[in-house]
């Protein structure tokens, strides 16, 4: 939830206006000004990494300390460097431990009298925090946003205040009262990104308001929005305000609460009428409101839709608050059974098909600390590969992952925190914690569908303690509670299904004895499937770097993997776990993926028919489960690599989860003379695929193929076996390389559903750059990022596929370097130098607080040096705070987000 300071609602309400005089000729709705005001807080700080005797007070000359904007993290430049072992420890150094930041800043004028409070989305791990030298909190559990209460420790009037935090990301931090550790404090399962990695507000409001949804910290709860008594056929709901109001003046007052309901052209759709009553100093009491909305467009996977509910405060007539929601509405099910179980959004099965991705959302290069903009790219592409479904790991996401998956309809799973194991005592109180403290923060957003309270086994008690959190926390929001991989027996082995839904790894639940009903696998049983949804969390673990094509592309012909001899002649320490060129990579991905779309619903066969969900583990590479010495500094199992480019398994996965008619050729056309290799074809809801070269057919394929491994099995259970149907992937063998151009069309009875052509690219002559800004392009606020794609093509531009060679980089102007990184290279990152993979890489530059023209320069000697300029642009800075909020998912700025 987020809210503007009055000149920034005006300017939105003019945005409004334009858009809705247009459309209607209605002035749009203008919501009142109140006190409340939110301002960025992420720029102007000062950092040094080590614990500093003093760095709290407010005269400690910090002169010395480097200049950085949040989000910041002090492991961007240690990571993805050196391999790390899969225990956690570091094969080289890595910083860890103590971090200090300052920051000096001016409270707006007219906040005299106000309430100020500070929000955090989130660090890591643990920070303790001092205003003007005083201790004003601690924060310790390193996954939840965290708010304080500033106000009596701030200084009024234009005078200057000093906050200094003490950051610490040990993953041997212990929790200062009890001693205990937190389980998820572990950077294999949860890369540790040390700082003040997240965005921070500061917010101030009147002395009568609405509370924020920040129970870490302020213990308070804010807002609830939800609907009820959806009616899909009439497009109608009742719409319901919670709001937790305290009064902090000195005397009783009168508050009365009511809402409105307004859609993106600036309409008012829904009045709501709410509650008034006495408050005296110093209580706080629950509000409500609600009303009905007409003609209603409802949230779901391919009509995000996103409303704005104002909520506001009166005190004898006069507006005293506004606080923005920006939710949506959506009617769910979640039904057990083997032919009309699964999950239903506005009375529709939705197969939720999509990755499990860590919550750090890291980018090679930048670690977990970057714009919002950059986070809403990805979930553009997660969306672009036909995706509407995300399993976030073992952490609660970042809160811009959670309005990215908003506003593209991606289905979230939400988890508390874990490390894949049993917890008890303390450490499943820490837990129960964080799902709270998530649920609260997080239930107004209408992606999240479910709450995860644990990676593994979770006992049928503790699972009924999450279940009733859930009923007193969300009791209104259409979610339900589960678990990855939970037994739900008692002590006689009984089963006892708890679980809302039931998420399982890597088809755990695939085989069943059809005489008992009873699973195979860890004593799974139907009673659970037929109970609630079981859902994929994490299949196809298998990994494949972007950079190797397949076995007869230069210059690697093949994945070659590392090999450590261990005892019995079995790879040891440090070898590779898993053999996948891009190509195989695709074909091993489409056998998994059909194998749970086959079974999704069967009424045919009842026993296997399960699946309501399928989730590949991860959509981007990520510093991620240790990386033992072998061939890559990441783990490489996304279908995007660490930049973000697309790997050939991101298109197949659009062809796989695409609803309508779909294809790509996977790999090139520019081989060596006299190449000769079968050649892959994914394509999805057609007839037949034919395949030509230089406009000859080569034949007409109207099945799609068997998998054969040519490269060897691995120890994975995910890796498919000979002779399993892939249901994607049409295959046509023998095709000799002849320079020119490959073709494959898809029909459909006699009508072409889809087609892709490829060039032969000639002899490498140029760099070619492409910039990537947010939609403000690059802001001069210090943290703020562009990406510029390097490529090397042709004569006539086409990229060279095979190209793998070193580029050289001059960059001028306010800017810091961030570079690049190549996945199977030690030491790449924050160089300026970087090898192509493919013929094509990325590197990031980040803003400074000056703006100016800045200049990149790539070139390579024999080639065409490539040049592009990008201009920083100003933003106003007063006082330490920024006005405007940061560059984030294009439409929410300008909405009020």
């Amino acid at each position: 939830m987020k809210v503007l300071k009055p000149i920034a609602i005006a300017t939105c309400c003019l945005l409004f206006c334009a858009i809705a005089t247009a459309k209607t000729n209605t002035p749009p709705f203008q919501p009142p000004v109140s006190p409340r005001a939110t301002y960025n807080f992420n720029p102007g700080w000062k950092f040094v990494f080590g614990d500093v005797p003093g760095a709290d007070q407010p005269g400690f000359d910090d002169a010395s300390w480097a200049s950085v904007s949040l989000p910041h993290t002090w492991n961007e430049t240690d990571t993805y460097r050196a391999y790390i072992s899969h225990g956690g420890g570091d094969v080289g150094e890595k910083m860890m431990g103590i971090g200090w930041y300052r920051k000096h800043f001016k409270l707006p004028a007219g906040s005299d009298g106000q309430k100020i409070f500070l929000e955090f989305d989130g660090l890591r791990q643990a920070g303790f925090f001092f205003l003007n030298g005083k201790p004003i909190g601690k924060y310790e559990n390193g996954v939840t946003a965290v708010g304080f209460d500033i106000t009596q420790y701030a200084n009024f009037g234009g005078q200057d205040n000093v906050l200094a935090v003490k950051v610490d990301n040990s993953t041997s931090y212990k929790e200062q009262a009890t001693g205990v550790n937190f389980e998820w404090n572990s950077k294999d399962f949860n890369p540790d990104f040390g700082g003040l990695n997240r965005n921070a507000s500061l917010i101030v409001t009147g002395k009568v308001y609405q509370t924020l949804p920040l129970y870490e910290g302020l213990k308070t709860h804010g807002i609830y929005v939800y609907p009820d008594n959806i009616d899909l056929k009439k497009k109608t709901a009742d719409i319901k305000v919670e709001s937790e109001v305290v009064n902090e003046t000195s005397d009783y007052a009168s508050i009365t609460l009511s809402a409105i309901v307004v859609d993106n052209d600036g309409n008012v759709k829904a009045k709501l009428d709410g509650t008034t009553s006495d408050l005296v100093a110093g209580q706080s009491e629950m509000f409500t409101a609600s009303g009905t909305l007409t003609d209603a467009r409802f949230w779901d996977t391919t009509d995000p839709y996103l409303y704005h509910v104002y909520s506001i405060l009166t005190v004898n007539s006069k507006v005293v608050d506004v606080v923005d929601i920006h939710t949506g509405f959506r009617q769910t099910e979640f039904k057990g059974g083997a032919g009309t179980g699964g999950v239903y959004i506005n009375g529709k099965f939705v197969w939720l098909t999509g990755y499990s991705q860590r919550s750090a959302d890291d980018w090679a290069g930048l670690g977990g600390a970057y714009p919002n903009w950059m986070h809403d790219y990805t979930m553009s592409l997660l969306k672009q590969s036909n995706g509407n479904y995300v399993r976030w790991m073992h952490v609660s996401p970042e809160k811009v992952d959670v309005e990215a998956c908003d506003k593209y309809g991606v289905v979230a799973i939400c988890p508390a925190g874990d490390k894949e194991r049993l917890v008890t005592g303390r450490q499943w109180d820490q837990r129960v914690e964080v799902m709270k403290t998530s649920m609260i923060f997080y239930r107004n957003n209408p992606s999240i569908l479910f709450w995860e309270t644990g990676n593994t086994i979770v006992t049928a008690d503790q699972m009924v303690q999450m279940v009733n959190l859930r009923k007193e926390i969300d009791p209104h929001g259409g979610r339900v509670v589960g678990t990855r991989d939970n037994d739900d027996v008692t002590a006689n082995n009984a089963l006892t299904p708890v679980s809302e839904y039931y998420g399982v790894m890597i088809g755990q639940d695939a085989k069943t004895d059809k005489v008992t009903g009873n699973d195979i696998f860890r004593g799974y049983s139907l009673a659970r499937r037929d109970k609630a949804p079981l859902i994929e969390s994490e299949d196809f673990r298998d990994e494949a770097g972007r950079n190797i094509w397949d076995n007869y592309s230069p210059p690697h012909f093949g994945f070659k993997p590392h090999i450590v001899e261990g005892a019995g002649g079995r790879p040891g320490p440090g070898s590779d776990s898993y053999h996948w060129n891009s190509e195989s990579f695709c074909l091993a991905g489409a056998v998994r993926y059909n194998s749970y779309l086959t079974n999704r619903i069967d009424n045919k066969d009842p026993i296997h028919a399960k699946w309501s969900g399928y989730s590949s583990i991860y959509f981007s590479d990520s510093d991620a489960d240790g990386r033992q010495q072998g061939s890559y500094v990441l783990r490489v199992s996304g279908k995007v690599d660490g930049v973000r480019l697309p790997k050939e398994m991101f298109y197949v996965s659009r062809v796989m989860q695409n609803e309508q008619p779909d294809l790509h050729i996977i790999g090139h056309w520019t081989y060596p003379q006299g190449t000769r290799k079968t050649m892959y074809v994914a394509a999805s809801h057609c007839d037949k695929v034919e395949l030509f070269v230089n406009g000859k057919s080569l034949g007409v394929q109207t099945k799609a193929m068997n998998f054969v491994d040519t490269t060897g099995r691995s120890d994975r259970t995910s890796t498919p076996r000979e002779g399993e149907p892939t249901g994607f992937i049409y295959a046509f063998d023998n095709v000799t390389f002849i320079p020119g151009t490959i073709k494959a069309i898809a029909t459909k009875g006699s009508k072409v559903v889809a087609q892709q052509e490829i060039e032969t690219a000639g002899e490498p002559k140029a760099i070619k750059l492409t910039l990537h800004t947010g939609p403000q392009g690059l802001v001069a606020d210090g943290s703020d990022v562009a990406f510029i794609d390097f490529e090397v093509v042709d004569a006539k531009g086409r990229r060279c596929p095979t190209d793998e060679g070193r580029v050289d980089f001059s960059v001028s102007g306010p800017v810091i370097w961030r570079g690049g990184f190549n996945a199977a290279m030690l030491n790449s990152t924050n160089n300026l130098y970087l090898s192509t993979e493919d013929g094509i890489n990325r590197v990031s530059i980040r803003s400074t607080t000056t703006p100016g023209a800045i200049t990149i320069t790539a070139k390579r000697d024999g080639l065409t040096s490539g040049t592009i300029t990008v201009n920083s642009v100003a933003t106003s800075i007063t006082g330490g705070l920024e006005t405007a909020p940061p560059q984030g998912m294009p439409g929410l700025v300008a909405a009020g987000k």
